[in-house]
Parts: structure tokens; sequence; C-alpha cells
């Protein structure tokens, strides 16, 4: 058998050259969508790498026919109509993407790779870019946990803020500011005197239920406020019992809303509250499903403002996809939880900033109503930039 590969631009100038060579009798084995680099070292057009092959004997050699035993002149009159069959099947080819998925496959490993290798270049970039002290604070923000970009940013605005050397205390006063004025936080939410209906959404397990025990409690008891609560997760018989274990503490008044209809009635019913706090079900961010049913309840209203709970305890990663799902669900703020369980605060910085979304509230511990802070970017500063070593000095 000979085989031999092609790259070609397209299927039809694939299956052309094929059959000159090969003959009609040729198979491709296999195709695959590649990009190479050109003279100058930059990508140039993708290419399709087609593998052919044909059956190696007399009867077939560059397209040619050699008369045999098994050679018949009547079928030489089809070899026309196979031919012309071939260049509209290349074109089919060429159209439909016989091959769509594994040039997609290819492309996104191609792609993967060039991100990786420009992260790579542009962290060399930043290390040479940044000197000094300056440099030992992207250190320590990365460390932390801060998005290398957003850590570069922050220290060349403080560069620019400054025509001499700066000692750490001055950089650390300055990332400080730098932060109260950058990170977008929701300070008013729960000093306004407008009616609130806050839905508190997140996967399985980040605290939902607990928070808003949290922030019911502190309104009602400690600012005087009227509350009810709402669960639409009527599933899980424990998180139902817990909540109204709570709400009977406090003494406020719990509905369980079963369907989206319900829940849009009850909201109602509670119209002269000053807060309703609706506590949905953890939904996998994985299920599209799950999410789409959950984005029903949440449309029932345009009083209905949705905020976004996750764990400091989960990785960056899954807090980046958490937040990229439950995105259909037009989350206004963000809630973190669990922030005794880390010692690394920079999503506080990253997905607030990237997001565009305000941080809302900060949870850390069981204790109700305690346990619960107002972000303040001064102090997200604090807990990042707490590390520093005591060698520096202004001195």
């Amino acid at each position: 058998m000979r085989i031999k590969k092609y790259e070609v631009f397209d299927m039809k100038e694939a299956m052309k050259l094929i059959k000159e060579e090969l003959g009609p009798d040729a198979m491709i084995l296999s195709s695959r969508k590649v990009v190479k680099n050109n003279s100058l070292g930059l990508f140039s057009r993708p290419i399709i790498e087609v593998t052919a092959a044909v059956e190696d004997d007399d009867r077939v050699k560059k397209g040619k026919k050699s008369v045999g035993v098994n050679y018949d002149p009547a079928k030489e009159g089809n070899n026309k109509e196979q031919s012309g069959d071939l260049d509209r099947i290349a074109e089919l080819i060429n159209t439909l993407g016989l091959n769509r998925f594994d040039c997609l496959i290819n492309d996104i490993t191609e792609i993967k790779k060039q991100m990786m290798e420009m992260k790579s270049s542009l962290k060399e970039n930043i290390m040479v870019d940044l000197t000094g002290h300056i440099r030992e604070f992207y250190n320590l923000m990365v460390k932390n946990g801060v998005d290398e970009i957003i850590a570069y940013k922050f220290l060349k605005k403080i560069e620019k803020r400054a025509s001499h050397g700066l000692t750490p205390n001055q950089i650390r006063n300055l990332v400080t500011q730098l932060m109260s004025e950058l990170i977008p936080v929701e300070k008013d939410y729960f000093s306004s005197i407008n009616k609130k209906v806050l839905a508190l959404v997140g996967p399985t397990g980040v605290g939902k239920t607990t928070t808003i025990a949290k922030i019911a409690a502190n309104l009602s008891l400690k600012m005087n406020k009227s509350v009810a609560l709402i669960t639409v997760d009527n599933f899980r018989i424990g998180a139902v019992e817990q909540l109204r274990t709570y709400a009977e503490i406090v003494d406020i008044p719990l509905r369980v809303a079963s369907t989206p209809t319900e829940l849009e009635r009850i909201i109602y019913e509670c119209r002269d509250y000053d807060y309703v706090f609706v506590d949905s079900m953890g939904r996998s961010q994985f299920d599209d499903s799950q999410i789409g049913d959950l984005l029903k309840f949440m449309e029932v209203s345009p009083l209905v403002k949705v905020a976004l709970v996750m764990s400091m305890s989960s990785n960056h990663q899954e807090m980046a996809d958490t937040y990229d799902r439950y995105s259909k669900l037009l989350p206004e703020y963000l809630i973190f939880t669990k922030l005794d369980e880390t010692k690394y605060f920079g999503p506080l910085v990253n997905l607030p900033i990237k997001k565009k979304t305000p941080l809302m509230l900060l949870a850390g511990g069981q204790n109700v109503p305690d346990d619960m802070e107002v972000p303040d970017g001064k102090k997200i500063a604090g807990k990042i930039l707490k590390e520093i070593p005591a060698l520096w000095s202004d001195k």
C-alpha cells in the first residue's frame, strides 16, 4: 500500500491531487486542520493535512490504468463520471466540513497552546518591567491569589503616581488606597429605604441558608427592619427546617414556594415588608437544565435582585466557572462565604473587577447573626498585604 500526505487549503484541492497522483481507487485515511508558522515566525493561513492511501499494484500508478486480465474497457467510460463525482464529493466535503469536529479539536488545542505561550511571555515581560520593591509587592499579591494582570496594572498605576523611589510602606498605602477605589462594593443596599427582594443563588454547600439567616437576623434585631423569608428549596427537608429554626428564633415569617407562580404570589403578599429574602436550592453549575429552572423563579418579578454566593474554599478557576454558569441569572452582587477557611484573598479582588459585579457581603463562621461584614477595599488590601516581609524597612 502506498501512503502519501498532502497539505492543502481545501478538500477539493486534496481530491484533485490524490486522484492525479494515486488514482481514483485511492482512499482518504484521515484529515486534520493545522496552523504552521511562516518564514517570519507568524501564524499563517490554516491548512488541511490529508493522508491518503492506495493499493500498490500495477493497475494504480499516478492515476493511470494499465490493461490487465481484469481490465474492462466498458468501465473506462465510467471514469469520467467517477471523476466528476469525486469533484462533487470534494466540494460537498469542503462545504459541509466533514471533518469539522476533528478540526475544531485541533483549533482548540492550538489556541490553548498559544494562550499558554502568551501567558508565559507576558509573565516574563512583567518581571522585567517591574523592579525593586514594586516587584516584591507583585510577587506577594500574586502569591495571595490576585490575578497577575490585575496586580501588574495596580502596581503600574502606583509607579506612575510617583516620580521617585517608593518605600514598602508607601507602596502598601498606595495599594490599599487603590483597592478601595477600584474594587466595586455595594455599601448602600441595607441602608436605603427602598423595598428590597434579594435572591441568593449558588452551588450546593456554599452557605446560602446560613448567610440569609445572618442577614435577616441583623436587619431584624439590630436595625429594626421588617423581614420575610421565602425558600424555593422544597427538595432538601433539612435545609428548609434549618431556615425555619432561624426564622422562629428571630420571629420572622418563612414561606415555601414550589413553583415560580407561587413565588410571584408570595412576593406580592410580602409587599409590606422592608426586606424579602429568597433562599434557593443549591444547583450544580454544570447542569444547564437546573440553572434554567432557577431562572424561571428569578424572572417572576422585576423587584427580584440576584446575589451570587461563592465559597472562598473553592479554587480560583472553580469560582470563575461558577460565575460564568450563573451569569444567565444576571447576578447584580457577589457574596463570599467561608473566609475563615482560606489564607488567600485574591478572589475578593479578581472577580468583582473582572466581572464588574460589586461585592455585597463577606461571611465566615457559623455564628448567627455575627461572622459577617460589609466589604471594604482597605480591609481587603490588609488581608492580602499582611505578609509584608519584616526585613523591609523605610530606611
